[in-house]
């Protein structure tokens, strides 16, 4: 998958009204730091998957919400690697 691809999933997942608001906010504002292209590639996608899981690591996060939010990390990870 490439980055324009995650970041659609990015911003589905963040029009997702089941996913909780600090969910949603987190997804918004990652699609807009993935999306400036003046930053580097790597850091781009570091600070994303930094941020993404930051939110994962809450315990008051739904089960259904941290699934989605695994899926795009480890498609981010797939791409930085790949």
């Amino acid at each position: 998958m490439e980055l324009q691809g995650v970041i659609e999933k990015i911003d589905e997942t963040s029009k997702d009204y089941s996913m909780p608001g600090r969910v949603r906010n987190t997804l918004k504002r990652v699609s807009e730091e993935l999306k400036m292209e003046d930053q580097d590639f790597a850091v781009r996608i570091t600070t994303a998957v930094y941020e993404i899981d930051e939110v994962i690591n809450d315990i008051n996060i739904p089960m259904h919400a941290k699934t989605a939010l695994w899926d795009i990390i480890s498609d981010l990870e797939a791409i930085k690697e790949g």
